[in-house]
């Protein structure tokens, strides 16, 4: 039995950590999820499930 795609919340933030965007991604696990968002390109992103914060990611890309 495959297990079924949530609906995840992605808020990505720019360099004064505001908030930039909302988005929503479909993933079957909270890794999958967190891959999915790793593709961006802000500096900081936060990734929801529901009211439950999944993870905070920071971005290793050096801003100039």
């Amino acid at each position: 039995m495959s297990a079924l795609a949530k609906t995840y919340r992605v808020y990505r933030f720019d360099l004064a950590q505001k908030q930039v965007t909302a988005d929503f991604l479909k993933a079957a696990s909270d890794n999958e999820a967190i891959a999915a968002a790793q593709l961006s390109s802000a500096t900081k992103c936060e990734i929801w499930d529901g009211k439950r914060l999944v993870a905070q990611l920071d971005s290793e890309r050096q801003q100039p």
